[in-house]
């Protein structure tokens, strides 16, 4: 009798150890299940980013390019207005000018791409812009673009195709409002702070960045 029970008992305790390595198992194969599945959704996300991010930067290399084109259509534009008159100053000024202004009138000119230009020049000062002062006009914008990039004044009046330089000044006046710039505060020095805070934050972020894949414990 006394055999039998612990026969019973410890059949019993051998079913019960039976039962908590299934358990654990299940367990065990369930939480591998959750952790693998959160890798795999991890991975398709990043997958997905970085095609957008490829996405992004084919169209961004195709654009880059058509405006270094037109960059360079212009450049070989006036260097031949140079060829036609070499000894000729009137002349020489007469070309350019008429070349120059006929360009302007042409709604594919690399002007149109100003800000463009200036936003990869600036670190994305453009951009910036436009996202803290939504209420920025089209002139505006390009105003903002050739002053960051060094254009004079008397340039940027032609590139308007104003006469008056005065137009320029009131121009300037109006996106100083926009811009809600404090009052003494010079436009071209706001304008170059502005990039030269957005350069030094992009070197931080690559400075982290790099930082961070030199680490051991970097996956």
């Amino acid at each position: 009798m006394k055999t039998s029970i612990i026969t019973a008992a410890n059949a019993a305790a051998g079913q019960w150890v039976v039962y908590t390595l299934l358990i654990i198992f299940v367990v065990a194969t369930a939480i591998l299940a959750l952790v693998l599945f959160r890798i795999k959704r991890r991975e398709r996300i990043l997958r997905e980013k970085i095609s957008q991010q490829l996405r992004d930067k084919e169209a961004d290399d195709e654009k880059l390019s058509t405006t270094l084109s037109r960059v360079m259509q212009m450049v070989i534009g006036i260097m031949d207005c140079i060829s036609l008159s070499p000894e000729n100053a009137t002349l020489l000024h007469s070309k350019v000018r008429s070349y120059f202004l006929t360009t302007l009138r042409d709604k594919g000119n690399v002007f149109y791409e100003m800000d463009y230009l200036a936003d990869k020049c600036q670190c994305g000062l453009i951009t910036r812009l436009k996202e803290e002062h939504p209420s920025l006009t089209k002139d505006d914008v390009m105003l903002c673009s050739l002053i960051s990039l060094g254009f004079p004044t008397h340039a940027i009046a032609t590139i308007f195709r104003l006469t008056n330089e005065m137009s320029i000044y009131n121009k300037r006046e109006r996106l100083r409002t926009r811009l809600e710039m404090a009052e003494g505060l010079n436009l071209v020095d706001y304008l170059e702070d502005k990039a030269t805070m957005l350069r030094n934050q992009k070197a931080l972020l690559y400075a982290n960045i790099f930082s961070s894949l030199g680490k051991k414990d970097y996956i």
